[in-house]
């Protein structure tokens, strides 16, 4: 069996990421497997371990494309968009079978709301934001027909979709019991994420009273960037034997958001920008908390690789937060999205670990299992015969 990943959009920095650890899990495996993408710049000099195939969009929107490929099953990441739909149809009438990464938290339509509603509307009001609201709170399921329809379409086509959380998972099958096509429920399945080896192989150290953050805080809607500077700044206050290292992309806004902090909270918060992946994994190894209060999130591969490294998550309720927390064994999460019920989740992480709750090499042992990528890749080749 030879089975492709198609990511339109790929570019080299992902391969840290799901896309690329999945194809070097499927090929830890033995089995044979390539990454279809769009021709661009980024990938000139790009030498990875797997195959790269790269041809225009338009060679992709061709039956004939597909039908001289020689993958048996493609995993196409199309996120349950409706602009990815004809692209799909291709890919069937060219013979393969397709597998969808979703990437998602399951909520794709009427009757759960989208997660974009989780961003207050003063953040950044604009009329489509607004409109956006009022419409997705509307009660009426004719309204959502159409975006339910193009949905559904997209599903029925596959030969099946991967969804990465318990929780998104029940969310996506409501979906479809709730528009009358409970026959598609036995297309989805549940696959997180894969981490890549260093975090599955290195040793952890010694757990200091450390709160790590990382991500794309440009990103500020849903990474929720605010917030997160806010709530750390007030657990800093409360808990003075706490430092917090916060890293990623757009941290200048993070730095503008601090400016006015007392000096004493100022001296224990470390704000970096780009780290090296090396110097990810000896902070993660010392830390004892990842926070992440993202209003959504797929799976983040930063939680998984903190849990991957001894660490506890703490955040917000969302799906993949839920289930990473493991009902408390390994993290916290929020009651609400609010920042008093976020602050309180951090709070009560950190009491765990004055009380010796935690046992870090037991939190590793147990996600490393499940997140290693030959495991995850074992899964989707699992599911990929079965077609």
């Amino acid at each position: 069996m030879k089975l492709s990943v198609f990511f339109d959009n790929y570019v080299p920095w992902l391969e840290p990421k799901d896309p690329g650890q999945i194809l070097l899990g499927l090929l830890d495996i033995g089995v044979d497997a390539d990454l279809i993408t769009v021709r661009k710049q980024d990938l000139v000099n790009y030498a990875p371990k797997f195959s790269v195939v790269q041809n225009t969009l338009a060679d992709f929107e061709s039956e004939q494309f597909w039908s001289r490929n020689d993958s048996d099953v493609i995993l196409a990441y199309t996120w349950l968009a409706d602009s990815y739909t004809p692209l799909l149809e291709k890919m069937k009438l060219g013979g393969k079978k397709v597998l969808i990464k979703s990437d998602s938290d399951g909520r794709i339509g009427y009757p759960l709301p989208t997660s974009y509603l989780r961003i207050p509307l003063f953040e950044g009001a604009t009329i489509r934001s607004l409109a956006r609201h009022i419409w997705w709170r509307l009660p009426f399921k004719f309204l959502h027909s159409k975006r339910a329809a193009q949905r559904i379409r997209q599903i029925d086509l596959s030969d099946g979709v991967i969804i990465e959380s318990p929780d998104a998972l029940s969310n996506l099958n409501y979906f479809l019991a709730t528009w009358g096509r409970r026959d598609l429920i036995k297309k989805t399945h549940f696959v997180p994420n894969p981490v890549a080896p260093e975090f599955i192989d290195s040793e952890i150290g010694k757990k200091e009273n450390i709160v790590i953050s990382y991500g794309r805080w440009s990103d500020s809607k849903q990474k929720n960037t605010r917030l997160m500077v806010e709530t750390v700044v007030e657990f800093l206050k409360e808990r003075r034997d706490y430092t917090s290292v916060i890293f990623g992309t757009g941290t200048e806004k993070i730095e503008s958001l601090i400016e006015d902090v007392p000096q004493d909270v100022r001296n224990r918060l470390k704000v970096l920008g780009f780290v090296e992946r090396d110097k990810i994994k000896e902070f993660l190894s010392n830390a004892r908390i990842f926070f992440m209060p993202s209003r959504w999130e797929g799976l983040s591969i930063a939680s998984c690789e903190a849990l991957c490294m001894g660490c506890s998550v703490v955040g917000t309720p969302i799906e993949s937060l839920r289930y990473l927390s493991m009902q408390g064994f390994s993290g916290t999460t929020s009651p609400t999205f609010e920042r008093a019920a976020i602050l309180s989740a951090l709070l009560q992480d950190s009491i765990k670990w004055d009380s010796c709750y935690y046992e870090p090499e037991k939190i590793a042992a147990f996600w490393r299992a499940k997140l290693d990528r030959k495991s995850v890749a074992q899964n989707i080749a699992r599911l990929a015969s079965t077609l």
